[in-house]
């Protein structure tokens, strides 16, 4: 290999020479072909070429030739080397970096710094941090870097890649604070879920999502693990990403109902946990008979369901009278059902359908407006799942920090690849790339056959 520098300061051109055999009586494939190059390590030997030919001729610049004449009485002098090791993911670079001493300050520096930047001292660079980060979101830390290792042999630690989340994961959250400020969303969702939880004392980690939608594209708003509602609302306030009078639709659970929004005429139960809160709550009861429960959440059901086809034919009929009618026909027969229910003993069930029987048809009113507001909240179900699927295995254990930073990453990739792109690009400096021109060219190829 022999490198030449060609133009200009910064253009290097590598002349490399390759031989490769294959016995005659031989056949490979071409994924063997590939796989032999890789192993030849190309790739880091080039790269390290490139950057130690750039350092010797930015040194030359302010020190002249090494053993040129006149060279003591320069304001610039050499000042000894230092080795750099590190790791991209192209694989591990071994890099000498000459040292300046400014005769005039005294102060010494390296040159090569004000071309390319090195991660500060860090081993590892931003193009397998990223690389670690993105596998880490998909299995567990130990895999990674099974996975990693086949990219390079060189691959971060487990220990790394979790240091790396936690960066990268924080920095998303900042990144999510900026694109949702001011946003003033009008229609969000929120659901919690549970995980086991590594820290002294603490049997479950407590994980609070709200997303929201944007002309129809889903945007993550907030992920906080171990904190109440109250603060992730207040939160989302304080930033404008949610309106004042912003619909939410969730579950049954108390605290987020009333965190979340400001009436009940803002909350929309969805209706499939509302069947099936009425499930549990007749089986607390112990009243019933299965049977007799299948009844009761069967009856329940037909209301809802009723509603909801007559809030798509309003939208193609635009009768709002009938809405109207329908929807307070739906309430009342709730409240008779709550009533029923009461006088069978079955209190606990009754009080859930009086309590929530105005937010089972939040979605009703808002259509008599024109507006068209979910009746469920399965866009944040399914967006659960992605979560279940990361962190949610019986022997995995969580901390609060290391948790709420992957679940970010995990998120924002999950709602909006284009956000998720924006931020990959923001940490791996990619706008860089528009600055480095390359060129390939193959003057021969020799062989006999």
């Amino acid at each position: 290999m022999r490198l030449k520098e060609v133009k200009s300061l910064h253009e290097v051109e590598v002349i490399l020479h390759v031989k490769i055999g294959i016995p005659e009586d031989k056949r490979v494939t071409v994924g063997n072909i590939a796989t032999a190059i890789k192993e030849l390590g190309v790739e880091p030997r080039i790269a390290e070429q490139i950057i130690q030919a750039i350092d010797e001729k930015v040194v030359e610049n302010h020190c002249g030739s090494k053993y040129d004449r006149g060279n003591s009485i320069q304001r610039y002098q050499r000042a000894g080397t230092s080795d750099r090791e590190p790791v991209t993911s192209v694989g591990k670079l071994k890099i000498k970096l000459h040292k300046i001493r400014d005769m005039q300050t005294n102060e010494t520096f390296k040159p090569l710094k004000n071309i390319i930047e090195l991660e500060g001292k860090r081993i590892y660079q931003e193009d397998i941090s990223m690389i670690a980060v993105e596998l880490a979101t998909k299995m567990t830390y130990r895999d990674t870097v099974k996975e990693g290792k086949f990219i390079t042999k060189d691959f971060p630690s487990p220990c790394t890649v979790n240091q790396r989340v936690i960066e990268y994961g924080e920095k998303i959250q900042e990144f999510i604070i900026e694109k949702t400020e001011n946003k003033r969303i009008d229609t969000v969702f929120s659901d919690g879920t549970k995980t086991h939880s590594q820290e002294k004392g603490m049997d479950k980690n407590e994980i609070n999502v709200v997303i929201g939608m944007e002309n129809n594209d889903k945007v993550i708003l907030g992920v906080k693990v171990n904190e109440s509602w109250n603060n992730m609302a207040k939160g989302l306030r304080g930033i404008k990403a949610i309106d004042a009078e912003a619909v939410c639709i969730g579950d049954g659970e108390k605290e987020m109902r009333y965190a979340m929004t400001t009436d009940e005429g803002l909350y929309q139960l969805d209706l499939v946990h509302a069947a099936s809160i009425t499930g549990f709550k007749l089986w607390e009861d112990r009243i019933m008979s299965l049977e007799d429960r299948k009844t009761v959440i069967g009856k329940l059901q037909t209301v809802l369901y009723t509603l909801k086809n007559s809030v798509e034919k309003h939208f193609q009929d635009k009768n709002t009278e009938a809405l109207k009618s329908r929807i307070d026909k739906t309430v009342k027969e709730l409240k008779k059902m709550s009533t029923e229910l009461w006088k069978l003993g079955c209190r606990k069930t009754a009080k859930f359908i009086k309590d929530y029987s105005n937010s089972m048809v939040v979605f009703a009113r808002f259509a008599v407006t024109g507006r068209r507001v979910p009746w469920n909240s399965n866009i944040i179900e399914r967006l659960m799942g992605e979560i279940s699927k990361r962190t949610k295995h019986k022997w995995m254990r969580w901390t609060t920090r290391g948790l709420e930073t992957i679940i970010n990453i995990i998120l924002v990739r999950y709602c909006s690849e284009k956000n998720y792109d924006e931020f990959k690009n923001k940490m791996m400096k990619s706008e860089n790339l528009i600055f480095i021109r390359t060129e390939v060219k193959i003057s021969s190829v020799r062989g006999e056959f």
